[in-house]
Protein backbone atom coordinates (compact mmCIF):
# COMPACT_ATOMS: atom_id res chain seq x y z
CA UNK A 1 0.00 0.00 0.00
CA UNK A 2 0.97 3.83 -0.68
CA UNK A 3 1.99 5.42 3.12
CA UNK A 4 -0.77 7.54 4.14
CA UNK A 5 1.85 9.67 4.79
CA UNK A 6 2.35 10.18 1.05
CA UNK A 7 -1.44 10.82 0.30
CA UNK A 8 -1.56 13.99 1.90
CA UNK A 9 1.36 16.56 0.87
CA UNK A 10 3.36 16.08 -2.06
CA UNK A 11 4.52 19.22 -4.12
CA UNK A 12 4.59 19.26 -7.68
CA UNK A 13 8.79 17.64 -8.74
CA UNK A 14 7.18 14.52 -6.83
CA UNK A 15 4.22 13.97 -8.78
CA UNK A 16 5.89 15.17 -11.73
CA UNK A 17 9.04 12.49 -10.84
CA UNK A 18 6.14 9.48 -10.49
CA UNK A 19 5.49 10.11 -14.31
CA UNK A 20 9.06 8.76 -15.08
CA UNK A 21 9.83 5.42 -15.65
CA UNK A 22 14.01 5.59 -16.77
CA UNK A 23 16.27 3.58 -17.76
CA UNK A 24 19.78 3.41 -15.93
CA UNK A 25 23.02 2.06 -16.42
CA UNK A 26 24.63 -0.76 -14.17
CA UNK A 27 24.07 -3.75 -12.48
CA UNK A 28 23.86 -2.38 -8.94
CA UNK A 29 23.42 0.78 -7.17
CA UNK A 30 25.87 2.87 -5.48
CA UNK A 31 25.55 6.11 -3.75
CA UNK A 32 27.49 7.41 -6.74
CA UNK A 33 24.97 6.18 -9.62
CA UNK A 34 22.97 8.94 -11.49
CA UNK A 35 19.52 6.33 -10.78
CA UNK A 36 20.43 6.67 -6.95
CA UNK A 37 20.51 10.39 -8.07
CA UNK A 38 17.15 10.32 -9.23
CA UNK A 39 15.46 8.69 -7.56
CA UNK A 40 16.53 10.57 -4.44
CA UNK A 41 16.63 14.45 -5.76
CA UNK A 42 13.83 13.59 -8.44
CA UNK A 43 11.17 10.96 -6.96
CA UNK A 44 11.25 9.16 -10.61
CA UNK A 45 8.03 6.94 -10.41
CA UNK A 46 10.03 3.64 -11.80
CA UNK A 47 12.53 2.03 -13.67
CA UNK A 48 13.03 0.16 -16.68
CA UNK A 49 15.32 -2.48 -17.02
CA UNK A 50 17.29 -4.00 -20.28
CA UNK A 51 19.75 -6.66 -21.10
CA UNK A 52 22.14 -5.02 -23.23
CA UNK A 53 23.32 -1.37 -23.28
CA UNK A 54 22.36 -0.11 -26.93
CA UNK A 55 24.13 3.07 -26.31
CA UNK A 56 27.98 2.00 -27.22
CA UNK A 57 29.06 -0.15 -30.37
CA UNK A 58 29.32 -2.83 -29.84
CA UNK A 59 26.71 -3.17 -27.22
CA UNK A 60 27.19 -4.28 -23.87
CA UNK A 61 25.11 -5.71 -21.06
CA UNK A 62 23.41 -2.98 -19.50
CA UNK A 63 21.35 -4.44 -15.91
CA UNK A 64 20.73 -8.11 -16.05
CA UNK A 65 23.43 -10.65 -15.29
CA UNK A 66 21.54 -13.57 -13.53
CA UNK A 67 18.31 -14.24 -11.35
CA UNK A 68 19.86 -13.18 -8.02
CA UNK A 69 21.87 -9.87 -9.11
CA UNK A 70 18.30 -8.98 -10.96
CA UNK A 71 16.42 -9.44 -7.49
CA UNK A 72 19.54 -8.23 -5.83
CA UNK A 73 18.77 -4.84 -7.61
CA UNK A 74 15.56 -4.29 -7.81
CA UNK A 75 15.82 -4.60 -3.86
CA UNK A 76 18.17 -2.32 -3.52
CA UNK A 77 16.41 0.49 -6.13
CA UNK A 78 12.84 -0.10 -3.44
CA UNK A 79 14.65 0.31 -0.43
CA UNK A 80 16.20 4.04 -2.34
CA UNK A 81 12.64 5.21 -2.75
CA UNK A 82 10.05 7.24 -0.66
CA UNK A 83 7.54 6.04 -2.65
CA UNK A 84 7.47 2.18 -4.36
CA UNK A 85 8.99 1.57 -7.24
CA UNK A 86 7.42 0.52 -11.07
CA UNK A 87 9.92 -1.86 -11.85
CA UNK A 88 9.38 -2.57 -15.62
CA UNK A 89 10.46 -4.75 -18.15
CA UNK A 90 10.01 -5.95 -21.68
CA UNK A 91 8.87 -9.73 -21.01
CA UNK A 92 6.56 -10.73 -23.99
CA UNK A 93 8.14 -14.05 -24.89
CA UNK A 94 10.25 -14.58 -28.08
CA UNK A 95 12.25 -12.00 -29.88
CA UNK A 96 11.10 -9.45 -26.86
CA UNK A 97 12.73 -11.16 -24.12
CA UNK A 98 15.40 -9.09 -21.72
CA UNK A 99 15.31 -11.92 -19.19
CA UNK A 100 16.78 -14.93 -21.42
CA UNK A 101 18.04 -18.54 -20.68
CA UNK A 102 21.46 -16.70 -21.28
CA UNK A 103 21.55 -15.56 -18.05
CA UNK A 104 19.80 -18.24 -16.33
CA UNK A 105 16.25 -17.59 -16.75
CA UNK A 106 13.60 -20.08 -18.59
CA UNK A 107 13.19 -20.12 -22.24
CA UNK A 108 10.32 -17.91 -23.00
CA UNK A 109 9.00 -18.96 -27.13
CA UNK A 110 7.38 -15.53 -28.89
CA UNK A 111 3.72 -14.24 -28.43
CA UNK A 112 3.06 -15.71 -32.01
CA UNK A 113 4.10 -19.37 -31.38
CA UNK A 114 1.49 -19.05 -28.45
CA UNK A 115 -0.85 -18.11 -30.93
CA UNK A 116 0.07 -21.09 -33.23
CA UNK A 117 -1.21 -23.39 -30.30
CA UNK A 118 -4.56 -21.34 -29.65
CA UNK A 119 -4.91 -23.58 -26.58
CA UNK A 120 -5.82 -21.46 -23.27
CA UNK A 121 -4.04 -23.46 -21.17
CA UNK A 122 -0.81 -23.13 -23.03
CA UNK A 123 -0.96 -19.58 -22.65
CA UNK A 124 -2.29 -19.65 -18.91
CA UNK A 125 1.09 -21.47 -18.38
CA UNK A 126 3.51 -19.45 -20.31
CA UNK A 127 2.43 -16.39 -18.57
CA UNK A 128 2.40 -18.05 -15.02
CA UNK A 129 6.01 -18.76 -15.60
CA UNK A 130 6.63 -15.05 -16.86
CA UNK A 131 4.75 -13.88 -14.19
CA UNK A 132 6.93 -16.36 -11.82
CA UNK A 133 9.65 -15.33 -13.01
CA UNK A 134 9.40 -11.79 -12.94
CA UNK A 135 7.79 -11.96 -9.18
CA UNK A 136 11.30 -13.45 -8.29
CA UNK A 137 13.22 -10.92 -9.29
CA UNK A 138 11.27 -8.25 -7.77
CA UNK A 139 9.68 -7.18 -11.24
CA UNK A 140 6.30 -5.16 -11.05
CA UNK A 141 5.43 -3.93 -14.29
CA UNK A 142 5.52 -6.03 -17.58
CA UNK A 143 5.23 -3.67 -21.01
CA UNK A 144 3.03 -6.36 -22.39
CA UNK A 145 0.92 -7.90 -23.77
CA UNK A 146 0.98 -6.86 -27.34
CA UNK A 147 -2.80 -6.58 -28.48
CA UNK A 148 -1.64 -6.24 -32.20
CA UNK A 149 -3.59 -8.02 -34.95
CA UNK A 150 -1.08 -9.76 -36.94
CA UNK A 151 -2.03 -8.45 -40.03
CA UNK A 152 0.72 -10.26 -42.36
CA UNK A 153 4.31 -11.37 -41.88
CA UNK A 154 5.84 -8.89 -43.53
CA UNK A 155 4.83 -6.18 -40.61
CA UNK A 156 7.38 -5.22 -38.09
CA UNK A 157 5.13 -6.76 -35.59
CA UNK A 158 4.86 -9.81 -37.85
CA UNK A 159 8.63 -10.43 -38.77
CA UNK A 160 9.66 -10.95 -35.28
CA UNK A 161 6.68 -12.80 -34.01
CA UNK A 162 5.51 -10.59 -31.81
CA UNK A 163 1.36 -10.85 -32.50
CA UNK A 164 -0.76 -13.51 -31.11
CA UNK A 165 -3.20 -13.70 -34.14
CA UNK A 166 -5.01 -12.30 -36.53
CA UNK A 167 -8.75 -12.44 -34.96
CA UNK A 168 -9.04 -9.40 -32.55
CA UNK A 169 -11.52 -11.68 -30.24
CA UNK A 170 -8.55 -14.33 -30.11
CA UNK A 171 -6.14 -12.01 -28.59
CA UNK A 172 -8.77 -10.27 -26.11
CA UNK A 173 -9.20 -14.10 -25.11
CA UNK A 174 -5.09 -14.89 -24.82
CA UNK A 175 -4.46 -11.62 -23.19
CA UNK A 176 -7.02 -11.59 -20.63
CA UNK A 177 -5.62 -14.94 -19.35
CA UNK A 178 -1.72 -13.88 -19.69
CA UNK A 179 -3.01 -10.41 -17.51
CA UNK A 180 -4.88 -12.55 -15.01
CA UNK A 181 -1.80 -14.60 -14.29
CA UNK A 182 0.37 -11.58 -14.22
CA UNK A 183 -2.21 -10.29 -11.54
CA UNK A 184 -2.22 -13.53 -9.09
CA UNK A 185 1.65 -12.23 -8.71
CA UNK A 186 0.70 -8.63 -8.03
CA UNK A 187 2.54 -7.77 -11.28
CA UNK A 188 0.84 -4.97 -13.62
CA UNK A 189 0.64 -5.06 -17.12
CA UNK A 190 0.72 -2.58 -19.97
CA UNK A 191 -1.36 -3.83 -23.41
CA UNK A 192 0.44 -2.22 -26.60
CA UNK A 193 0.71 -0.41 -28.75
CA UNK A 194 -2.77 1.61 -28.92
CA UNK A 195 -4.76 2.05 -31.00
CA UNK A 196 -2.98 -0.61 -33.11
CA UNK A 197 0.06 -0.99 -34.86
CA UNK A 198 -0.28 -4.63 -35.99
CA UNK A 199 0.10 -3.02 -40.02
CA UNK A 200 3.45 -1.19 -39.53
CA UNK A 201 6.07 -1.97 -41.96
CA UNK A 202 8.34 1.00 -40.39
CA UNK A 203 9.88 1.02 -36.95
CA UNK A 204 8.85 4.12 -35.04
CA UNK A 205 12.90 3.49 -33.11
CA UNK A 206 13.73 4.58 -37.22
CA UNK A 207 10.72 7.08 -38.27
CA UNK A 208 7.38 7.93 -37.72
CA UNK A 209 4.90 5.07 -38.51
CA UNK A 210 2.38 6.16 -40.97
CA UNK A 211 -0.51 3.86 -41.28
CA UNK A 212 -2.98 5.69 -42.09
CA UNK A 213 -3.75 3.47 -45.27
CA UNK A 214 -3.71 -0.18 -43.58
CA UNK A 215 -4.72 0.72 -40.04
CA UNK A 216 -8.74 -0.39 -38.91
CA UNK A 217 -11.41 -0.22 -36.41
CA UNK A 218 -11.12 -3.88 -35.79
CA UNK A 219 -7.68 -3.31 -34.27
CA UNK A 220 -9.38 -1.90 -31.09
CA UNK A 221 -11.38 -4.90 -30.25
CA UNK A 222 -8.65 -6.21 -27.95
CA UNK A 223 -8.81 -2.85 -25.85
CA UNK A 224 -12.70 -2.28 -25.84
CA UNK A 225 -12.87 -5.58 -24.42
CA UNK A 226 -10.77 -6.05 -22.35
CA UNK A 227 -11.69 -2.34 -20.82
CA UNK A 228 -15.46 -3.55 -20.30
CA UNK A 229 -14.08 -6.43 -18.64
CA UNK A 230 -12.48 -4.70 -16.75
CA UNK A 231 -8.17 -6.56 -17.40
CA UNK A 232 -6.37 -3.53 -18.50
CA UNK A 233 -4.19 -2.08 -16.10
CA UNK A 234 -2.26 0.21 -18.28
CA UNK A 235 -1.93 1.02 -22.08
CA UNK A 236 1.00 1.95 -23.85
CA UNK A 237 0.28 4.29 -26.50
CA UNK A 238 2.11 3.88 -29.88
CA UNK A 239 4.44 6.29 -32.16
CA UNK A 240 2.05 5.45 -35.19
CA UNK A 241 0.15 8.05 -37.30
CA UNK A 242 -3.41 7.41 -38.64
CA UNK A 243 -5.00 10.04 -40.47
CA UNK A 244 -8.69 9.10 -39.96
CA UNK A 245 -7.90 9.45 -36.24
CA UNK A 246 -5.79 12.20 -36.08
CA UNK A 247 -4.65 14.53 -39.22
CA UNK A 248 -1.69 15.68 -37.13
CA UNK A 249 0.27 14.22 -34.78
CA UNK A 250 0.93 10.88 -34.03
CA UNK A 251 -0.43 8.69 -31.12
CA UNK A 252 1.91 9.68 -28.85
CA UNK A 253 1.09 12.62 -28.76
CA UNK A 254 -2.65 13.18 -29.82
CA UNK A 255 -5.28 14.33 -27.34
CA UNK A 256 -7.71 13.13 -30.43
CA UNK A 257 -7.01 9.51 -29.60
CA UNK A 258 -5.86 9.61 -25.90
CA UNK A 259 -8.68 11.46 -24.64
CA UNK A 260 -11.21 11.58 -27.16
CA UNK A 261 -10.84 7.82 -27.86
CA UNK A 262 -8.98 6.31 -25.37
CA UNK A 263 -10.48 8.21 -22.65
CA UNK A 264 -13.68 9.11 -22.96
CA UNK A 265 -15.17 6.81 -26.08
CA UNK A 266 -13.73 3.84 -24.71
CA UNK A 267 -13.49 4.90 -21.21
CA UNK A 268 -10.21 3.63 -19.48
CA UNK A 269 -9.45 4.99 -16.93
CA UNK A 270 -6.22 3.63 -16.23
CA UNK A 271 -2.77 4.69 -16.86
CA UNK A 272 -1.43 5.78 -20.28
CA UNK A 273 2.00 4.98 -20.79
CA UNK A 274 3.85 6.13 -24.11
CA UNK A 275 6.44 4.26 -25.67
CA UNK A 276 10.25 6.14 -25.41
CA UNK A 277 9.76 9.58 -26.98
CA UNK A 278 13.77 9.23 -27.48
CA UNK A 279 13.10 7.00 -30.57
CA UNK A 280 13.29 8.85 -33.92
CA UNK A 281 9.69 8.96 -34.79
CA UNK A 282 9.38 11.58 -32.24
CA UNK A 283 12.31 12.89 -31.43
CA UNK A 284 13.75 13.90 -35.07
CA UNK A 285 10.50 15.20 -35.63
CA UNK A 286 9.27 17.28 -32.69
CA UNK A 287 11.41 19.78 -30.26
CA UNK A 288 12.20 18.16 -27.32
CA UNK A 289 9.81 20.50 -25.26
CA UNK A 290 6.75 20.46 -27.38
CA UNK A 291 7.31 16.45 -26.86
CA UNK A 292 6.49 16.99 -23.31
CA UNK A 293 3.63 19.30 -23.60
CA UNK A 294 1.76 17.32 -26.13
CA UNK A 295 2.21 14.32 -24.70
CA UNK A 296 0.83 15.22 -21.19
CA UNK A 297 -2.18 17.52 -22.52
CA UNK A 298 -3.29 14.37 -24.64
CA UNK A 299 -3.52 12.28 -21.38
CA UNK A 300 -0.36 10.40 -21.19
CA UNK A 301 0.44 9.14 -17.32
CA UNK A 302 4.02 8.11 -17.48
CA UNK A 303 6.68 8.91 -19.61
CA UNK A 304 9.40 6.05 -20.31
CA UNK A 305 12.66 7.13 -20.60
CA UNK A 306 14.68 4.23 -21.57
CA UNK A 307 17.95 6.39 -22.66
CA UNK A 308 18.97 3.09 -24.13
CA UNK A 309 19.85 4.84 -27.98
CA UNK A 310 22.43 6.76 -29.14
CA UNK A 311 23.74 9.03 -27.64
CA UNK A 312 23.30 8.34 -24.07
CA UNK A 313 22.02 11.62 -22.38
CA UNK A 314 23.37 11.81 -18.92
CA UNK A 315 21.40 14.12 -17.77
CA UNK A 316 18.11 13.28 -19.48
CA UNK A 317 15.61 13.03 -16.46
CA UNK A 318 16.52 15.80 -14.33
CA UNK A 319 16.30 17.62 -17.87
CA UNK A 320 13.30 16.15 -18.43
CA UNK A 321 11.57 16.62 -15.02
CA UNK A 322 12.79 20.59 -14.66
CA UNK A 323 11.29 21.23 -18.08
CA UNK A 324 7.92 19.85 -17.34
CA UNK A 325 8.13 21.61 -13.87
CA UNK A 326 8.44 24.72 -15.50
CA UNK A 327 5.83 24.10 -18.84
CA UNK A 328 3.05 24.07 -15.69
CA UNK A 329 4.35 27.12 -13.92
CA UNK A 330 4.26 28.42 -16.98
CA UNK A 331 0.98 27.48 -17.67
CA UNK A 332 2.09 25.26 -20.88
CA UNK A 333 0.11 22.33 -18.84
CA UNK A 334 -2.25 22.41 -16.33
CA UNK A 335 -1.96 21.38 -12.71
CA UNK A 336 -4.81 19.27 -13.28
CA UNK A 337 -2.97 16.95 -15.34
CA UNK A 338 -0.19 15.94 -13.02
CA UNK A 339 -2.69 15.92 -10.28
CA UNK A 340 -4.50 13.71 -12.63
CA UNK A 341 -1.98 11.31 -13.97
CA UNK A 342 -0.11 11.04 -10.18
CA UNK A 343 -3.50 9.45 -8.54
CA UNK A 344 -3.86 6.82 -11.62
CA UNK A 345 -0.42 6.17 -10.78
CA UNK A 346 -0.70 6.05 -7.13
CA UNK A 347 -3.80 3.77 -7.66
CA UNK A 348 -2.44 1.30 -9.51
CA UNK A 349 0.52 0.91 -7.35
CA UNK A 350 -1.63 0.25 -4.31
CA UNK A 351 -2.82 -2.73 -6.57
CA UNK A 352 0.90 -3.79 -6.44
CA UNK A 353 2.33 -2.90 -2.62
Amino acid sequence: MIPANLKKSVSLQQMVGQMIIAGFKGKKVHKTSDIHHWIKSYNIGGVLLYDLEMTQEPPGKRNIESPEQVKQLTQRLQHESQFPLFIAVDQEGGIVNRLTSEYGFPDFPSWQKIGEKNNFNDTKLFASSIANTLHNCGINLNFAPVLDIQKNHETAVGKEGRSISTDPNLIFKHSKIFINEHRKKQIATSGKHFPGQGSALQDAHEEITNISETWDESELIPYKELIKNNNLDAVMVGHVLIKSLDETYPASLSIKIIDGLLRKKMNFNGVVICDDPVMKAISENYPWEDVFKLMINAGIDIICLGNNLKPYRENLIPESVEMIMSMVKNGKIPIYRIEESYQRIQNLKSTLF
